[in-house]
């Protein structure tokens, strides 16, 4: 408790001096000081993209432009920014966060040994850990942005601390050609395979802390879709006036997963690519619906360190559904469905088995005005590795966020997280139940 005391005090004082001091007029993100803008102009509230922070990010980082109304061609995208000047203070980004957390995870009464590993701040009991810190979240520098008067553009994403760790998490060139409301893009390099990809409902980074559950998933051979791989990125995007309806097209081919669930970067075995596609459609206000598909396969170390370990390699795929809408600029209804079958081999010599997995998300988020929002979301999954009876999953959070700036870019955070995991392998379920209060500035 005293842990948890000192570390609320900490953060009320560094918000407090935050809301006292003066704002410095480049206290603002890369991108928003290069067009004058707040966040909001491509953000619901950071990081949560809305319609012109998405065609930003098609169009290779370029502002959409407000004339396209059909009377005359669209400007072409190596036209757009034509006037602004390069300067670096408009290229670099930088991101910390800081949290005071409550942590309790509990595993079943009748599975005292399968409980999770316990915290660094003390155990109550054989089958529950309790923890209350004050963390530094991360901290994390950006480089981005168009070459100018040139199809090509550049992003880069370096964790100067997440974890306890640090290295390069994102790091690829694009080259985007065609008009304002037509044009195709070849991305190659380190990529997240789901972040900032499709509507809403469907990207990692959202108005929570951690994405949706749905999303992140880790099934029994260690792949997940929250993942940076290396490999190419191809996609069209289309446009009517105004912006009012855009439909766009993506597909990946990268190098896939080690055995471990890292990326693969050099000196690996595996030859044969992971494909990933998506077809995304926006319409109304700021709503849209995403379809999604995965398909690849990694090495697995099956008993590793025992007497019965073997190795082997499974194919897997995913399938997803999302959608959003924004009511009345107000309500935005937030909905998911992936859909998970892997191949799973129980001993060296028995036949192919498989994991199979169904889960749903549905998420609603209430603005009160830019940078308030109050949001609630509801994930549910089932899990089988056949054989085996189906375990269940819920996870269930609330929270509400406030941007202490006009511009957004620094913005205070509570939520609350409850999530019971049923193991699908091991036949056992963990509950755990987080608060967490966190404070993030972006410059």
């Amino acid at each position: 408790m005293r842990v948890w005391t000192s570390g609320l005090k900490t953060i009320l004082l560094v918000i407090g001096v935050v809301l006292l001091m003066p704002l410095p007029g480049n206290a603002i993100p890369a991108f928003a000081r290069k067009y004058g803008v707040k966040c909001y102009t491509c953000h619901t509230v950071p990081p949560a993209l809305n319609k012109n922070g998405y065609m930003f990010k098609r169009l290779g980082y370029r502002m959409p432009p407000d004339e396209m109304d059909g009377t005359k061609p669209a400007p072409k995208v190596t036209a757009l920014d034509k006037d602004i000047k390069f300067s670096l203070i408009n290229s670099f980004a930088l991101l910390m966060q800081a949290s005071v957390t409550t942590d309790n995870t509990v595993a079943d009464a009748g599975n005292p040994t399968s409980a999770s590993p316990v915290t660094s701040c003390g155990s109550d009991t054989q089958s529950s850990s309790s923890c209350s810190s004050f963390n530094l979240d991360e901290a994390a520098l950006f480089v981005a942005g168009p070459v100018p008067e040139t199809g090509f553009s550049y992003f880069a994403h370096y964790e100067l601390y997440q974890d306890g760790s640090n290295g390069l998490e994102q790091g690829f060139g694009v080259y985007t050609a065609g008009r304002a409301n037509s044009s195709f893009f070849v991305k190659g390099g380190e990529i997240h395979m789901q972040e900032g990809e499709g509507t809403r409902a469907s990207m990692f980074y959202n108005l929570f802390s951690d994405p949706a559950y749905t999303l992140t998933n880790t099934d029994p051979i260690n792949f997940t879709l929250d993942q940076h791989p290396v490999g190419v990125d191809v996609g069209y995007t289309w446009a009517s006036n105004y912006f009012k309806n855009i439909f766009a097209v993506s597909a990946k081919v990268t190098n896939g997963l080690n055995a471990d669930g890292s990326e693969i970067l050099a000196g690996s075995t595996k030859n044969a690519k992971d494909v990933w596609v998506d077809a995304d459609y926006w319409f109304g206000p700021d709503g849209g619906v995403t379809m999604m598909y995965y398909h690849g396969s990694k090495d697995q170390i099956q008993n590793a360190g025992l007497d019965n370990e073997f190795t082997y390699r499974p194919s897997f795929y995913r399938v997803g559904g999302f959608g959003n809408y924004l009511f009345f600029d107000k309500l935005d209804v937030l909905g998911g469905y992936v859909h998970s079958h892997d191949d799973w081999r129980w001993d060296q010599t028995s036949d192919m088995s498989y994991y199979s997995a169904d889960t749903y998300r549905g998420e609603a988020d209430y603005y009160f005005k830019p940078g308030t929002v109050l949001m609630a979301r509801l994930d549910r999954g089932t899990s089988t590795i056949s054989p085996q009876p189906t375990m269940h999953t819920r996870a269930w959070g609330v929270g509400a966020e406030h941007a202490l700036t006009q511009l957004g870019n620094i913005i205070v955070r509570a939520t609350y997280n409850q999530e019971h995991d049923g193991d699908p392998l091991a036949l056992v379920g963990t509950t755990d139940k987080l608060f967490k209060l966190d404070f993030r500035f972006m410059w």
